[in-house]
């Protein structure tokens, strides 16, 4: 089930009685929603139910009947009940009740309209809609609009699957028959008016605000920067700006901001406008040319003199570019999984990833971003990842092969494995990092979504301690970050109080900073981090304490009932464990990478795994693994993979962080390589750039997998000790081979409640 239906269905249930009702009801659906005799069979139904329904809590019997009527067809006694539901919401909270309470209210009312007066149903829709929608403040109305706005898609599917559920049966409950009259009635009302809702909901925020788009601001003698500005409307003072300088027309939230009482500025990076062309040079420009918006929204007589800034991804990645520049209108930033050049991107661990191909592709090319960047597009360029990885060429061929020519921004790229001065001019230096004296708030997630954040966050506090910096992190990754948090992310399901509206988290922080509200409880401290498992978030000062204890484990040479171990202390002797990867063998190249983050299998691809006993007792760790690989390499460089996982005492994996791959002559030092001695055993010290928190409950177990990385995506060390971008098939010559001895071991902090 997609993510939007998952919500639709939580939505549907609101407000079913808590009680199961003993009446059965005969009930044959058509075979699909979309069958035409499907409302004649869902109008049979409701009617059915109309006169027997009862309820002991009132507001939950007038929601459900306004529901029942509606189907039903009786319309005006539909808007009644809806009319008596929704005055006893006056002066409560306004909570999915009350916004339910809305929806219902305008298509009973639209309905009635259409039956009475003889109105059609376009013209009874945008009458019902005005009354209803138009009284309510900014923020309501913004609740009801998103909510009408869900496409009709999001809401088949609990029909659909209701419908087979209980097509065999004959009959249906009526518990189940009231929900599935609501979800019916989600489904078939925004057929009806989805396509009125555009001009509706267009000339409502003509009415509430003022917008200007493709707004010309002057940075600098020649360059324009292009930007969208939304104002509440009425404003009688002036009030503070939130601006996002982004290349992605997908992320103008100038309308949000706008609802949320600030002033919403989208600034598009030189070159792009706001309809997504324009070829763009990533990172270069965006720090001044953000700075001299920020300076030119300060001389507005709309603008309060204060600004802030908030950015998800590239665009978090540019509010810091133009915070180490210290305009003086900019008050606070706040990001989500940010950017961070040379760091995270377009390389991590110093090994480049072919997303960075389809990144620049999408995002800084001169056409018009697609429209259909989904599943397919998804599909497309895993084919050709595919395809890259059976080619007998270097690197350097990356973009070749991925776009059919070259690039000069992806060879640029390329001409940096290291993290030296091209990409270091792009980051706040730390001179420039102890002078940032504003508030900033950065939400990170443990799967895919932290490094970047990570790495702004501990600089930050490095260079200045008593900064004014906030970090929150739990188990989310960069979509989840973005988009919402549903109940499950990859097929783990999330604590409860994991599923947090972390943009909207967003806004109550800045309303913090900017308005006097009271500081979200979530946001105690410098560090905000939710264990997972124990259905609780902790917070402190930091994540990884050099106080705290800290659980060391070896990796055992020794195999045991068919495994090698970890254990708490070094196996005796001299031991070893090897092991082999023919980086020629491209046999695989079809073969998915999975990417659950709970299942029944070990992802043991080109992998070692080792296995801790059962924990004697519930277990927390928390922070970055950390370890010393005591190895024998064959090459003079190898790419290493370490994953933690824990085992739970059913036999099922957990991933605990985002799998850690990184360049083993870059692991002291991601500006300086260091090529390892081949057939010499030396020591390797890594921090993987992830870090976790979880509960590990007594009996499960710890398990490492360490690998060579070999995947279609990236790109592939042959450890012949020249650039990386140059090797071929030719230097794979015989397999990889890595030893490791036995006082190879890592480590992760651990804590109790």
């Amino acid at each position: 089930m997609s993510l939007l239906s998952r919500r639709a269905l939580v939505l549907l249930v609101l407000a079913l009685p808590a009680w199961a009702w003993a009446l059965d009801f005969g009930f044959k659906p058509p075979s699909d929603p979309d069958d035409v005799a499907a409302v004649d069979v869902m109008r049979d139904l409701a009617q059915r139910i109309v006169p027997v329904y009862q309820e002991a809590e009132t507001d939950a019997f007038l929601a459900n009947m306004t529901a029942l009527q509606i189907v039903s067809g009786a319309y005006r006694a539909a808007a009644d009940s809806n009319r008596t539901l929704r005055g006893r919401q006056q002066g409560k909270p306004f909570d999915d009740l009350a916004e339910r309470a809305i929806l219902d209210g305008i298509y009973a009312r639209a309905r009635a309209f259409e039956s009475t007066e003889r109105l059609t149903f376009a013209k009874a829709y945008a009458r019902a809609f005005q009354e209803l929608v138009s009284p309510l403040d900014n923020a309501r109305a913004a609740a009801v609009i998103a909510r009408l706005q869900t496409p009709p898609a999001a809401f088949r599917e609990p029909v659909r699957q209701a419908f087979e559920r209980w097509r065999a049966k004959g009959s249906i409950p009526q518990a189940d028959a009231v929900a599935l009259v609501r979800a019916w009635l989600a489904y078939h009302s925004r057929r009806s008016f989805a396509a009125l809702l555009p001009e509706l909901v267009a000339a409502e925020h003509s009415r509430r605000y003022i917008t200007e788009t493709d707004v010309r601001i002057p940075v600098r003698a020649g360059v324009v920067i292009h930007a969208n500005v939304v104002r509440p409307g009425g404003a009688k003072s002036p009030l503070p700006t939130l601006l996002r300088f982004t290349l992605d027309p997908a992320e103008d939230d100038a309308q949000r901001s706008a609802v949320k009482g600030y002033v919403g500025v989208t600034a598009y990076v030189r070159g792009r406008t706001p309809d997504g062309r324009g070829a763009v040079r990533p990172f270069v420009r965006d720090g001044e040319d953000a700075a001299a918006v920020i300076d030119w929204i300060a001389r507005q007589p709309w603008s309060d003199g204060r600004v802030g800034m908030l950015g998800d991804g590239y665009s978090g990645y540019a509010a810091w570019a133009a915070a180490r520049r210290k305009p003086a209108a900019l008050k606070a930033i706040a990001t989500m999984a940010p950017m961070a050049p040379g760091i995270d991107f377009p390389m991590a661990g110093q090994i480049y990833r072919n997303a960075m191909v389809r990144w620049a592709q999408e995002h800084a090319s001169g056409g018009a971003l697609r429209a259909d960047a989904g599943a397919d597009q998804d599909a497309r360029w895993q084919a050709l990842d595919a395809r890259w990885y059976r080619v007998d060429g270097p690197y350097w061929d990356v973009d070749r092969v991925l776009l059919g020519k070259r690039s000069k921004l992806i060879r640029t790229w390329l001409t940096h494995p290291s993290h030296d001065r091209y990409w270091r001019k792009f980051l706040p230096s730390a001179k420039q990092f102890a002078q940032i004296d504003i508030p900033v708030l950065g939400i990170a997630g443990y799967y895919g979504a932290e490094a970047g954040a990570l790495y702004f966050h501990q600089e930050h506090r490095r260079n200045r301690p008593q900064a004014d910096t906030t970090l929150l992190i739990g188990p989310y990754d960069a979509d989840s970050i973005r988009l919402g948090t549903a109940a499950q992310l990859r097929g783990y399901t999330l604590d409860p109080v994991a599923r947090v509206d972390l943009p909207e988290l967003r806004y109550q922080w800045l309303d913090h900073v900017f308005k006097g509200a009271k500081k979200p409880s979530l946001l105690q401290d410098r560090v905000n981090y939710q264990v997972m498992g124990a259905d609780e978030w902790r917070h402190g000062p930091t994540l990884d304490a050099p106080d705290r204890n800290r659980l060391r484990l070896y990796l055992d040479t020794r195999e045991r009932d068919g495994s090698h171990r970890l254990s708490p202390s070094p196996s005796e002797g001299d031991g070893s464990v090897q092991l082999s990867v023919d980086l020629a063998d491209r046999r695989d190249a079809r073969i998915p990478w999975p990417d659950a983050l709970r299942g029944k299998q070990l992802p043991a691809r080109n992998s070692i795994s080792f296995v801790s006993d059962p924990l004697p007792r519930d277990t927390e760790i928390e922070g970055s693994l950390r370890g010393e690989f005591d190895i024998t390499p064959s090459r003079q460089d190898v790419d290493l993979s370490v994953s933690l996982y824990e085992q739970t005492a059913n036999g099922e994996y957990q991933l605990l962080f985002e799998p850690y791959d990184f360049r083993a002559s870059y692991a002291g030092h991601r500006v300086y390589r260091r090529l390892l001695r081949a057939g010499e055993r030396q020591s390797l010290a890594f921090t993987a750039e992830r870090v976790t928190a979880r509960k590990l409950a007594a009996g499960s177990r710890i398990v490492l997998l360490v690998g060579l990385n070999k995947r279609p995506d990236r790109q592939i060390n042959y450890g012949s000790g020249k650039d990386v971008n140059s090797e071929t098939l030719a230097d794979a010559k015989r397999p990889v081979r890595v030893r490791w001895h036995v006082r190879s071991h890592v480590e992760i902090q651990t804590s109790g409640p």
